[in-house]
């Protein structure tokens, strides 16, 4: 008996063999295949499965959950947010502190926002990958342009974002700031959609090594969200001039 089900929970493909190999060694399974991808089981079994008997076997590798293969909206939804559940955490806190800095200030100031929000960005993700500074630059030389043929790039760049962030919550060099984010995030985002558009199954480099986040059109987003606030500030400080 041949079933297809779905799979919520899995960020790698390390978690994709976790559950496969899982499921295979049980008595009620002839093969298990698991699709990171489209995030599918395929099971052929010897008798009818129910899903309880499934997840309890994956019960012990994590936080994965397996359901009926139904296309429905709200599971695909359900699936993309656990996946991206480390990237999205990080980038609510930048948000919601940001904005938090700017109740103290009787009118709230878009050009103000975007400073904090900048600096927090970099403080957070440099944090980051500070971790483990080499295998972030290993990660992040498979798809930035610049990591890739400048020798000792990655290194530096975890210690850059660092100075940027300090640089925009002291509200220091704002200007210099802004056109080196700009450089850095244009950069990023050609690498990226490159590697997107030719479906590598990179490892994202943006919360550094200790995350096991795979490249997405999130990360993509995320750039072109730091471009477009360091383009609107470049813009702002020289009309101010």
């Amino acid at each position: 008996m041949k079933s297809v089900y779905k799979i919520i929970g899995m960020t790698c493909q390390g978690c994709a063999d976790s559950i496969q190999n899982s499921i295979s060694s049980k008595s009620f399974a002839i093969s298990a295949r698991v699709d990171l991808q489209s995030a599918q089981l395929t099971l052929e079994s010897n008798s009818i499965i129910d899903l309880k008997e499934l997840n309890s076997a994956i019960s012990d590798l994590g936080i994965y959950k397996i359901l009926n293969n139904k296309p429905i909206l709200l599971l695909n939804l359900i699936q993309y947010f656990v996946a991206k559940k480390p990237i999205l955490i990080a980038l609510a806190i930048v948000v919601l502190s940001s904005l938090s800095i700017q109740l103290s200030n009787e009118n709230f100031s878009l050009n103000n926002w975007f400073i904090s929000y900048m600096g927090i960005f970099f403080l957070i993700f440099s944090f980051l990958k500070l971790l483990n500074v080499k295998g972030f630059s290993n990660t992040f030389s498979k798809y930035d342009p610049i990591a890739k043929f400048v020798p000792g790039f990655g290194l530096i760049y975890p210690f850059i974002e660092l100075i940027l962030g300090l640089a925009f919550l002291s509200r220091s060099f704002l200007l210099t700031a802004n056109i080196l984010t700009l450089f850095l995030m244009i950069s990023q985002s050609f690498g990226v959609m490159k590697s997107l558009l030719r479906k590598d199954t990179f490892q994202c480099a943006c919360m550094g090594s200790s995350i096991d986040l795979q490249l997405s059109s999130l990360t993509l987003i995320e750039d072109i969200i730091m471009m477009s606030m360091s383009a609107y500030m470049i813009i702002s400080l020289v009309q101010n001039m």
